[in-house]
């Protein structure tokens, strides 16, 4: 929720997707393998009250199958702040799905569709767990209202067993909002994890540091920082994430590459043409094409 897709790229890789359902869902027995999840569309579209049509997007949304049985549909929203109507989302996204499976006119039987909400705000998610919660039902109408369940994990409160249960990069997310729940001042993760760009994004999307995508680039900026072998973890995280940067470029042809590289890794346009020796004009032109004339 409140992700764009570059943000939310880190929970959709597979190894990332299963490790958060086997740890929060299954206490961290490996239920859920990498190559039983599949893509599904994450966009449905409704009807409004004067029949304008709408569309709402899930931040992430698989498919889990067991050979060519589908077993369920797992979605996973972000949230960095209480929204008090949340679990009323939750409704339309999961009534969506099925709603989805019932277009098939040859449906014989429907799959659950389970989804989770990743509270990164830092407190606790106390209240409006459920629809009932949600509103002021009259008494006697309270035994007809049918209720809805949000399940909601506090990630700054996970226990150190839960955070040891973890075996993707989202362990290094978990632990920083841990960390900085616990101490205010975590400081940069020390691990150096497999989806570096991804990793940085989240965080900073998360926690609004623009350190993490941005601030740190200053280590690299116009290479006037010397990088030796025991140098700050920090550095040594910029470093992999400029060598596959370099090494994407090379494969895309050259200049083009490189300044395409160098913009998904956070650097400024500024920056990106004194590294790859080109005008500011032409990195602009190659980034946004449509507002140059």
């Amino acid at each position: 929720m409140g992700l764009d897709l570059v943000e939310k790229k880190l929970e959709d890789y597979n190894d990332v997707f299963q490790d958060i359902v086997n740890v929060l869902l299954f206490k961290g027995k490996r239920i859920v393998q990498e190559n039983e999840l599949v893509e599904l569309d994450r966009v449905s579209q409704y009807k409004a009250e004067h029949g304008e049509l709408h569309e709402e997007e899930r931040d992430i949304l698989k498919g889990w199958n067991k050979g060519r049985i589908r077993i369920a549909s797992i979605g996973i929203e972000d949230m960095n702040y209480y929204h008090k109507f949340m679990p009323v989302r939750i409704i339309g996204y999961d009534g969506a799905n099925y709603r989805e499976q019932l277009l098939d006119k040859n449906v014989d039987q429907i799959y659950p569709v389970v989804s989770i909400v990743l509270n990164y705000s830092g407190y606790r998610w106390k209240k409006n767990l459920t629809l009932h919660e949600c509103m002021n039902i009259p008494e006697r109408l309270y035994p007809y209202v049918n209720d809805y369940k949000m399940h909601v994990f506090d990630i700054a409160f996970l226990s150190d067993e839960q955070l040891d249960m973890f075996q993707s990069d989202f362990k290094i997310v978990a632990k920083y909002f841990v960390d900085r729940r616990k101490s205010g001042n975590p400081g940069f993760p020390k691990d150096i994890p497999k989806h570096v760009d991804e990793v940085l994004k989240l965080l900073s999307a998360m926690t609004g540091d623009e350190r993490f995508v941005l601030g740190w680039q200053n280590h690299i900026k116009e290479g006037t920082v010397s990088r030796k072998e025991g140098g700050t973890m920090a550095e040594k995280w910029i470093d992999e994430i400029e060598e596959r940067g370099v090494a994407r470029g090379i494969v895309q042809g050259e200049k083009l590459g490189m300044i395409k590289a160098y913009s998904d890794i956070g650097l400024s346009i500024e920056q990106i043409a004194n590294k790859v020796e080109v005008t500011v004009d032409y990195v602009k032109q190659v980034l946004n094409p449509a507002q140059v004339n």
